[in-house]
This record gives structure tokens, C-alpha cells and sequence, in this order.
């Protein structure tokens, strides 16, 4: 089964890069090792396989939801990974893109669960941020986002993440980055943004639309819609970094919503390659 799942991830990917005139030579040793460890974790959360998963994720993993809830990695590993219930069968995967920086990677692809025979699951699109240990690519990040409006949780909120603040260089580097991103979006000032965002960034929206570089330059000519008046001003996000190799995944809370930020270390200078975004929802009320 194992063999058998790489095969069908492996052989979707190629066919995408064929498709997209890139060509299967294009595909790299490195990028076929990451895609071989998102097989190993994608098998060891479908046969509930707990020790499997651990070994394939980092100490501080986290895991963001599609209703905007993030997981530790030990509670993670607990409440979901080891939950019991019927069988899971495997997802069918389709727009991968697999995109190696060094000894990081970050992968985004669309998820279409299996059939199960009851209700259909729901097709989103996942974000993977991978790190190179030694010889293994292991998962620091993953975060989701449905293509419909996730269903409100119910169960319990997980344990709020601990305090975070930049210490090294590379995490005061990319905060900086970002800071002058977030900057750019909001002047609408585009040579600014041109200069922090890679010609291969993508957007992946709160609503499981995409939206791609040149799109959103278009979004930034155009005249800016007026505020609304005695509208309050945005509060600061709430900002956390891991540094992964030659990526900076950078989680902030925005209104309502959770924002990954993928910067990728080009030429020296940390640039935005991907921009995920998944909706906060509200607990039912008891």
C-alpha cells in the first residue's frame, strides 16, 4: 500500500510537469525524496500510525486546521493522528507543487478524499513546509484550507501554542521582510511589493480560491477601494517564524483569519513565494 500510494503522488506529479510543458526530467532528485516523505506521512495518518508520524514531523511542528485551530505537535499527534473511528482511505492529490530552497521545501497541493460511502469528504488544498534532517525530509508545518465553509468544531480548543519572540538572525531577517511586505500591501506601493515577492509566488485565499503574482500586481494598480469611515484600525498580527533551511514560514493572525507567509532566501534577500490563508471559526455555542 505504502509503494503503491508514492507511485499514484509521484505519477500525478509528473504528469502535471509534463502537462505543463516543464517535462518529467525537471523533476529532481530532491523533489522526488520530498514527495516520497509526504507519502510516508500521508500512509502513517491513514493507518493511524503514531510513532511513524512523530519520526517524519520536527520537535515544533505545528499543524493548522481549516477551521483555523493549531496543534503542537503532541497533541496533534494525539487527538487526531491516534483518534479512533472507521478506516480512512487514501486522498486523491492533483495540482502539486513541489518547490525545493535548500534544505527546505514547501509543497501545495489539492486534496480529494476517497470514497468512504457515506457523505463525500471535503476537497482543500493543503501547505506543506518540509525540512531536511541528515537524510530525511521531515514536516514542520502543515496548514489547510476547504474549498466550502468548514464545519463549526466542536471539539475541544487545543492548548494555545507557547510565547514566541525573534532570537536568531534569520528570524529577525524575515520578520523584517515581512514587516515591509505588510507594509507594501498596505500603501499599495508595488515597486515594494515586486521587490519582496518571488517571480513564483502563489496565493491559496480564506476561501480555497487561488490567485496568482500577476493577479494580484493587477489587484495593486487598480484604484483602492475608500475605508470605510470611523473604521478601527487593523491590530497588529500576532506573529510566529520558523526558519526551515532557506525558507521562513511566517504565521500571523489577521481578522479572522490565520496567514501563512512562505519566504524563500534569494540572492541574499528573504522573498514571499507562497501566501496561505484559512479562515477562524467560531466554536458552537453550548
Amino acid at each position: 500500500m505504502r509503494h503503491l500510494l508514492f507511485v499514484r503522488f509521484v505519477g500525478i506529479c509528473a504528469a502535471l510537469w509534463i502537462s505543463s510543458g516543464v517535462g518529467e526530467a525537471q523533476t529532481s532528485p530532491a523533489e522526488l525524496e520530498v514527495m516520497r516523505a509526504i507519502d510516508q506521512i500521508n500512509t502513517a495518518f491513514q493507518q493511524r500510525d503514531v510513532k511513524a508520524y512523530e519520526s517524519l514531523t520536527t520537535p515544533d511542528f505545528i499543524r493548522v486546521t481549516s477551521q483555523g485551530r493549531v496543534f503542537g505537535r503532541s497533541e496533534w499527534l494525539k487527538s487526531t493522528v491516534a483518534a479512533p473511528g472507521a478506516a480512512r482511505t487514501g486522498a486523491k492529490y492533483d495540482q502539486v507543487s513541489v518547490r525545493v530552497y535548500g534544505n527546505g521545501a514547501v509543497v501545495t497541493y489539492r486534496s480529494v478524499p476517497g470514497n468512504t460511502g457515506a457523505q463525500p469528504g471535503v476537497v482543500s488544498y493543503l501547505t506543506r513546509i518540509m525540512e531536511k534532517q541528515g537524510t530525511q525530509w521531515k514536516m514542520a508545518l502543515a496548514q489547510s484550507t476547504d474549498l466550502q465553509p468548514p464545519a463549526v468544531p466542536t471539539a475541544a480548543m487545543p492548548a494555545a501554542l507557547p510565547p514566541w519572540t525573534a532570537t536568531t538572525a534569520a528570524e529577525k531577517a524575515a520578520l523584517s521582510a515581512f514587516q515591509a511586505i505588510q507594509k507594501a500591501n498596505a500603501d499599495r506601493d508595488l515597486a515594494a511589493w515586486e521587490k519582496w515577492s518571488a517571480a513564483d509566488h502563489a496565493i491559496i485565499n480564506a476561501d480555497g480560491t487561488r490567485t496568482t503574482r500577476a493577479a494580484r500586481v493587477a489587484a495593486l494598480k487598480a484604484p483602492a477601494t475608500a475605508p470605510v469611515a470611523g473604521a478601527p484600525a487593523a491590530p497588529e498580527p500576532q506573529i510566529r517564524i520558523m526558519v526551515k533551511g532557506d525558507l521562513a514560514a511566517v504565521a500571523s493572525v489577521g481578522d479572522n483569519t490565520r496567514s501563512l507567509k512562505v519566504l524563500a532566501l534569494k540572492g541574499g534577500q528573504w522573498q514571499q513565494v507562497l501566501q496561505h490563508t484559512t479562515p477562524i471559526v467560531a466554536a458552537a455555542k453550548k
